[in-house]
């Protein structure tokens, strides 16, 4: 019996949404163990590496959309890249330490520590 093969053009471009391998499997008409393998001995990968390899460019082109829009002026946009892209926040967080200070006063000797 002949090996299917896939159809990586079709297969990469459903890759590059939020897509399963159980959708891609149905889409391209063969199973989920056949994308496995084929992905195995054509790419040394499994699919799950694949689909972040192919999601990866996705979000890639998405940032560079965000920030062109940003720089265009897009005030939401631009409020948006501030915060995911370089860390800005609506509030910052204060940290306040307080330290314990024990003061002993000795009234017969008139003494005082401080521990």
């Amino acid at each position: 019996m002949a090996k299917k093969q896939l159809d990586y053009s079709a297969l990469d471009a459903l890759l590059q949404f939020k897509t399963t391998k159980r959708f891609c499997a149905d889409y391209l008409g063969v199973s989920e163990d056949t994308i496995e393998r084929r992905l195995k001995e054509d790419h040394n990968s499994t699919f799950k590496e694949y689909h972040q390899l192919k999601m990866g460019r996705t979000a890639v082109n998405l940032q560079q959309k965000a920030i062109e829009q940003a720089l265009k002026g897009n005030t939401t946009m631009m409020i948006f890249c501030l915060k995911n892209l370089a860390g800005w926040a609506d509030k910052q967080e204060i940290q306040q330490t307080t330290e314990s200070v024990v003061i002993q006063y000795n009234a017969e000797e008139g003494d005082v520590e401080t521990f």
